[in-house]
């Protein structure tokens, strides 16, 4: 199989490596850059990656780990070069968009991880193991069998990966479990782990609550203290982590809080309620990353 990965994102790079490891064809489109090649550094290797751009003239299976406000201009891009029959979209990214269901194509699937990576230059660090969850991403699809081949190659490169015809549930968890930690970071301006120090068990319960009101008048059951429950884990299993949402204020590069906290807080207006704990939060990172 061809594979394309877009852009030299910690996760979109550790996975173009883990796929070259286990023998796959994989090439990349970067974003902003006329090399006809790539280097990627991981665990002492140096990958060779040439680069592609649209359309594709073959077969690809594109594997797209993007930020929350790239989506839609990939996604456009996308549908202005068609891709060749046999191909697909596997998309991930934290968050969600107001009107995914509009843009979403037909055949994109959802990969929804717990893997954690970062770039120090050209240099991929897998940073802290975990598992993946792939689905697809129209809800009308959701009980249509799993691309076998595709799974296959995405489970032997980053193990492990699970098949979720319930996709959305993983993809509304990780949302919830994003609400709970990064803007409270951002706010605080710390470590992933010194939050257990401010005692905010209270306000997120708030948050949780908020989210899961959302949740459910969208057909997802999810419960507060449960999701509350999961963001402490991941705080205490990423003590010494910096937020990715810290790091973009930190780097002075646009967030994703208007695809966290602010997507609760705008759909829940939308449905008829207000979200204030969510809109807080949403509102005080946009002030401090203002710039």
């Amino acid at each position: 199989m061809h594979w394309a990965v877009i852009g030299t994102g910690a996760i979109g790079s550790l996975m173009a490596v883990n796929l070259r490891r286990i023998g796959e064809h994989v090439s990349i489109k970067p974003r902003h850059t006329n090399h006809s090649s790539i280097s990627i550094i991981h665990n002492a290797h140096s990958y060779e990656f040439s680069t592609t751009t649209l359309p594709l003239t073959q077969p690809t299976q594109i594997f797209a780990a993007v930020k929350a406000y790239q989506v839609e201009a990939l996604l456009q891009e996308l549908s202005q070069a068609p891709l060749p029959e046999g191909s697909s979209l596997i998309i991930s990214y934290n968050g969600m968009l107001d009107n995914e269901s509009m843009i979403m194509p037909e055949r994109a699937l959802h990969w929804v991880t717990t893997h954690g990576a970062y770039r120090h230059e050209n240099e991929v660090v897998h940073a802290g193991m975990g598992e993946s969850w792939l689905g697809w991403a129209q809800v009308e699809r959701a009980s249509s069998s799993r691309p076998a081949e595709v799974f296959s190659a995405l489970n032997n490169a980053l193990p492990l990966l699970n098949w979720s015809p319930a996709i959305n549930q993983r993809r509304w968890q990780k949302l919830a479990v994003n609400c709970l930690i990064n803007a409270f970071t951002v706010i605080h301006n710390c470590r992933n782990g010194e939050l257990l120090q401010h005692h905010l068990q209270h306000d997120q319960l708030v948050v949780a609550q908020e989210i899961c009101w959302l949740a459910q008048h969208r057909g997802v059951q999810l419960i507060p203290e449960k999701l509350v429950e999961q963001a402490h884990q991941v705080v205490k299993n990423t003590a010494n982590n910096f937020s990715s949402m810290l790091m973009d204020v930190r780097q002075r590069r646009q967030t994703e809080i208007d695809y966290l906290n602010g997507f609760v807080a705008r759909q829940s207006a939308v449905a008829g309620r207000a979200a204030p704990a969510n809109e807080k939060l949403w509102r005080q990172v946009q002030a401090i990353s203002a710039f």
